[in-house]
């Protein structure tokens, strides 16, 4: 049976880098404080990857185009936890410290991230100790920018 490879057409979509990560952009789709949920786009360039982070709520992905890649959280370059081609759906529970990348045609993925307490995900630093929080109030602000920018 043949298979047909299809590519997302983001051509509406005005990518925002991630300030200080190259080949890394993100579109937030919605910010419901009364849920304390967050739908946003992300897209990695081929190989790129972000910091070890942790999201501290139950967070869903789907894998929209490319391989969404799962890194162990000690290793930038190294050790591949999970390789999640197009199509493919995931879930935790807000319990794991990883590393999110890109493969090899990078990829491009819609997640859905719930807060506790208003707080989204902790971003470490690379021996793993806390960096800086990411809340809501975050998501709100940028959003804000994206429609100011539309």
């Amino acid at each position: 049976m043949r298979q047909d490879t299809y590519q997302f057409d983001d051509r509406n979509i005005q990518w925002r880098p991630f300030p200080g990560f190259e080949g890394l952009y993100y579109w937030v789709l919605d910010v419901d404080d009364d849920r304390q949920l967050v739908d946003m786009l992300m897209r990695f360039e081929p190989h790129a990857k972000c910091v070890p982070h942790c999201h501290v709520g139950p967070t869903r992905t789907l894998v929209i185009e490319g391989e969404h890649q799962i890194f162990a959280p000690d290793s930038r370059t190294e050790v591949l936890e999970h390789a999640r081609p197009a199509g493919s759906f995931a879930r935790n529970n807000g319990d794991e410290t990883h590393i999110e990348g890109g493969g090899p045609d990078g990829t491009v993925i819609l997640l859905s991230m719930t807060a506790k307490d208003g707080v989204v995900y902790k971003i470490f630093n690379a021996d793993l100790t806390l960096d800086r929080t990411i809340t809501l109030a975050d998501f709100k602000r940028g959003l804000a920018k994206q429609q100011a920018a539309a």
